[in-house]
């Protein structure tokens, strides 16, 4: 297993909490004050989340955005707006996280096969579509001064005042049989715009599914489930080699793994990081499990193409590394003492 630098990885940490706007760290009031040693605060900072009162400055941002596009569009159809990004399950490990603006044509939906459309759009979705991101751009620069239009799927802003990125992404509605029935936007997709292609890019994405049922688990495991994406964001972010597993893959890790066994009470996060590296075990030597891992919308299977077995095979080394270097610390009485009143 390689030997892990936790001096570095904390200076690391620092950095992704370090709040420009306060010049202040988002780090525990425990941290400067303990004596534990920096291999246990990185496990217990790597799971803690980020405080609600960062998280709503890019809510802000994100409104900002939605206010100025807008008063500025002039467009013969409506628009409707949601939210998307690990800030909404807070499971982000920045205090300055990117955070998605979801900017839809509100005037008509794309269908699911064998449902009836009374009242077929006579328009063209993908004149619509442009126009929406090219009158997007054009209000965004009259606004901003960083203005990124390069990424197929979005364009990109940062609010300065805020110290916050938000991408716009322009997509349509897609309603489901369920939607129609259940009338819940769970069970509702969109389409997202591929700008260079000039298409929508298919399948159609469920973000609000994903959502909710990140939130659900964390919720029912009283922040453990949340507490392991983060400690996987974190050693991912901090590995001397590229992990090539993205955010979707490695929340969609620790959503499977029971509930139970990533209950979070205070102490427990030894026991939850090694519930996860349990399972990366089984994901390792068990391809057929591996490879029905879903996503929490249940609609994808991120883990089974065979690529992924090595980047697991990093990710659980030094996960493994942290697990070891914390063992001992743990099973010592006034070491766990000072861990639970962290």
């Amino acid at each position: 297993m390689p030997t892990l630098n936790y001096n570095q990885r904390m200076q690391n940490l620092r950095d992704r909490r370090f709040d420009r706007e306060n010049n202040s760290f988002q780090l525990s009031e425990s941290y400067t004050k303990s004596l534990l040693p920096d291999n246990i605060k990185y496990l217990l900072e790597s799971m803690r989340p980020i405080a609600d009162s960062y998280n709503a400055k890019t809510l802000e941002a994100a409104r900002r955005v939605q206010e100025h596009l807008e008063r500025g569009f002039r467009l013969s159809f409506n628009r409707a707006y949601r939210t998307q990004g690990s800030v909404r399950t807070r499971t982000n490990i920045k205090v300055h996280s990117d955070f998605d603006l979801l900017t839809l044509i509100n005037a008509y939906f794309y269908l699911a096969p064998g449902l009836p459309n009374p009242s077929p759009y006579i328009g063209d979705s993908d004149s619509d579509i442009e126009q929406l991101r090219t009158q997007a751009i054009r209000i965004l620069k009259d606004t901003y001064d960083e203005v990124d239009t390069t990424g197929k799927k979005s364009v990109s802003i940062f609010n300065k005042a805020l110290h916050r990125k938000v991408d716009v992404v322009f997509c349509w509605w897609y309603d489901t049989t369920d939607y129609r029935e259940k009338n819940d936007e769970y069970y509702r997709g969109i389409y997202l715009y591929d700008s260079i292609e000039k298409r929508k890019i298919m399948p159609a994405d469920y973000p609000f599914a994903h959502l909710w049922n990140v939130n659900y688990k964390g919720d029912q495991t009283n922040d453990g489930a949340r507490r392991g994406i983060r400690l996987l964001k974190n050693l991912k972010a901090d590995s001397d080699v590229e992990i090539d597993l993205s955010s979707f893959q490695l929340t969609s890790i620790v959503h499977a793994v029971d509930n139970q066994k990533v209950y979070y009470t205070k102490g427990t996060e030894l026991k939850i990081a090694q519930a996860i590296s349990d399972y990366l075990t089984i994901l390792l030597f068990d391809s057929s499990v591996r490879k029905a891992v879903k996503s929490p919308n249940k609609t994808e299977y991120p883990l089974e193409d065979d690529k992924v077995v090595p980047e697991i095979k990093k990710l659980k080394s030094d996960l493994d590394q942290l697990i070891a270097d914390c063992t001992n610390e743990f099973s010592n009485y006034f070491t766990n003492q000072a861990i639970l009143s962290y």
